[in-house]
């Protein structure tokens, strides 16, 4: 009996360069930043005054003003998301049943400034019992799985998971798993990071990793670029559908892609500093290619995390030269970071967004901001001009804070 495969038939994505999928795309394939001046508080203490702040978004589109009011920002773009997701796949006509849909979201930084600033101002003025009733779950990791479920009614298993940059990648894992195991038919699965506060700005700076190239806010992200300065903070979230493609093709869904394959790995060595030599990712490239039946030869492109820090673009460069050998040459890489600005958890979800429009259009959409690669930095990173590509397989990695490493392929629906 022929395996049931997993596919993804809905896409959510909020990014800086656009709101929706459709949104996203346009800005992706025509190499369009969303990068800008902060606006969300006063950068002028701060030596970077840049970010990809989410601004075409409105939560009141999403959730109600009471909603929006007691969640914090993370939770909203994932409720958002989920509902985008959850619109562009036509879910509502699946008619699973409440207890056979999985929700898995993840988030990393979440939204700590708007927890300490809200109650401390509450309990200062007013005392302890002044505080709202609801800050211990305003304040949770979990928030946003859970106000995804109870959005939806979804009654089946649900989690969440916080793995950093890799976030995105791992979540989507669980719920392909809930699938293959028995425990679900169909999941939704997504990540949503909001770090554009004064605290994470603070500390972002004081570990010296942000762009000061504030004159020039869309060209500041320039991953595997000689000149990189460093990230530029990002909002973002991201959400997709899975079901079996039996399940799928009988009810007429659009299918955007296939689950192929996954891999993790860890360097085990510091929390700080990467492995220059990419030995833990290259693991994830080889053992995702290998969860996938392929070779390396097989592989069409890859959307990588390209993330505009020199000791990273050069560990994920030898990674994919150790992992894919010659072939590493052969294929385009594409950053989606170059006009999104770095979004954390929510990362690896945007890269898989931008993974499944190139499967779908055959567009390789473009690194921006390439004008002298970095010369460790000498693969094919489609500098500035998206490129027609027949794409039928891509793997899309994410590289993580503590040396914590994944990678997934997709590939195109026959």
């Amino acid at each position: 009996m022929p395996v049931d495969r997993i596919v993804i038939t809905g896409a959510g994505i909020l990014a800086c360069n656009g709101i929706g999928l459709p949104a996203f795309w346009d800005a992706l394939r025509n190499g369009r930043s969303g990068v800008g001046h902060i606006t969300r508080f006063d950068t002028s203490p701060f030596p970077c005054h840049i970010g990809g702040q989410l601004w075409d978004f409105n939560p009141e589109d999403f959730l109600s003003k009471a909603d929006v009011k007691r969640w914090h920002s993370h939770v909203h773009q994932s409720v958002a998301c989920a509902k985008l997701a959850y619109d562009d796949s036509e879910f509502a006509k699946a008619r699973y049943a409440p207890e056979r849909v999985a929700v898995g979201f993840g988030t990393s930084v979440g939204a700590p400034d708007e927890h300490y600033l809200r109650y401390r101002e509450t309990f200062e003025s007013h005392g302890w019992d002044k505080i709202d009733k609801f800050a211990s779950s305003a304040s949770s990791g979990h928030a946003a799985t859970a106000n995804v479920s109870t959005t939806f009614k979804f009654r089946g298993p649900a989690t969440t998971i916080a793995s950093g940059c890799a976030t995105g990648l791992d979540v989507l894992q669980w719920g392909v798993e809930q699938i293959r195991y028995g425990h679900a038919d169909a999941a939704i699965v997504g990540a949503s990071e909001s770090p554009l506060t004064p605290l994470t700005m603070a500390v972002s700076c004081s570990l010296n990793i942000v762009s000061k190239r504030n004159d020039d806010p869309t060209k500041a992200m320039r991953p595997f670029d000689k000149h990189s300065d460093g990230i530029v903070l990002a909002e973002g979230a991201g959400a997709l559908i899975l079901e079996r493609e039996s399940n799928a093709r009988a009810r007429g869904a659009k299918l955007y892609g296939e689950f192929a394959g996954y891999a993790a790995a860890a360097e085990g060595n510091n929390p700080l500093v990467i492995d220059k030599e990419g030995k833990a990712l290259a693991r994830a490239i080889e053992n995702a290619l290998r969860g996938a039946g392929m070779n390396a030869q097989e592989l069409d492109a890859a959307v990588c995390h390209g993330v505009s820090l020199p000791m990273y673009d050069r560990s994920e460069s030898n990674a994919y030269k150790r992992a894919l050998g010659d072939h590493a040459y052969h294929i385009p890489i594409t950053a989606p970071k170059s006009m999104t600005g770095q979004p954390y958890a929510a990362g690896g979800l945007i890269g898989l967004g931008a993974a499944l429009m190139c499967l779908d259009h055959g567009i390789i959409s473009p690194t921006i901001n390439l004008s002298e690669p970095d010369p460790d930095c000498d693969l094919d990173y489609v500098p500035n001009h998206s490129r027609m590509n027949d794409v039928r397989s891509i793997i899309v990695t994410a590289m993580s804070f503590g040396g914590t490493h994944s990678g997934v392929v997709l590939r195109k629906c026959a």
